[in-house]
């Protein structure tokens, strides 16, 4: 497959993780790093140094970094697009869990990354991938609907991803109460319905200054979340889990 990781990079002592990842992808993959802070990339220069660095603002978390790269990009020139990122550890405090999962500590991360994380998986993204009815990839536990995950703030940036569903066009046949998303933004995705989120026309300034949120907390950034999710289903197809699970509806 021809492919383009996106990689944004602003803990730089997780980087070792994702270059195991970037390394699964295998030689026909171009990789773009995106970073905030010169010094968080420095060890990833020296490891991918054929990579390309885009030096970004503070933003939008790693989704607006995400978009300005897909922005400047030729997606006919990709198979599809893979979507990596150092999410911290998170401590809530309790046993957090959604989705029937335990999230506390690295386990998110561990998730997330799953996909990709070791030959065996990727290649089997890459087999779900190569279906026609399926537009993204992701770890089971980590593709949610509307009211997956205990927050609010996250039940409401559903809603506003959902109200700008219809003007991206696509067919929009999506129901909310069916739609899913990825929980954590790390997937594999054909260029068809990223080149749909596209045309929203998204700018800097819809994104805040990133800095750690509340459980209250909605930013566009969360929105968009949903929205690339959503636009999946607009275009026809659905999220797959990468070991070839699938819901019971």
């Amino acid at each position: 497959m021809r492919l383009l990781a996106v990689v944004h990079v602003f803990y730089r002592e997780l980087w070792p993780e994702l270059l195991t990842c970037i390394r699964n992808l295998g030689e026909n993959c171009e990789v773009i790093v995106t970073h905030v802070d010169e010094a968080a990339v420095a060890q990833a220069r020296r490891d991918l140094p054929a990579a390309r660095f885009v030096l970004c603002e503070n933003r939008g978390f790693d989704i607006w970094p995400f978009l300005s790269v897909l922005r400047e990009a030729d997606l006919d020139r990709y198979d599809a697009v893979v979507k990596l990122h150092t999410k911290r550890d998170i401590d809530f405090g309790f046993d957090f869990r959604f989705n029937g999962c335990h999230f506390n500590g690295p386990a998110w991360r561990e998730r997330l990354l799953s996909f990709c994380r070791t030959p065996d998986a990727w290649r089997r993204t890459v087999r779900q991938l190569a279906r026609a009815d399926v537009g993204m990839v992701a770890e089971r536990h980590v593709i949610v609907g509307r009211r997956h995950v205990p927050w609010a703030h996250a039940e409401r940036a559903f809603d506003l991803a959902c109200a700008e569903l219809p003007g991206l066009g696509g067919a929009c046949g999506v129901s909310p109460s069916r739609g899913r998303y990825v929980a954590g933004t790390m997937f594999a995705a054909k260029a068809e319905p990223l080149r749909l989120l596209l045309r929203r026309g998204f700018a800097a300034d819809l994104f805040p200054v990133s800095a750690h949120v509340r459980p209250d907390d909605c930013q566009y950034a969360h929105v968009v979340e949903r929205l690339m999710g959503l636009a999946v289903g607009a275009c026809g197809m659905r999220i797959a889990a990468f070991n070839g699970w699938r819901w019971p509806f």
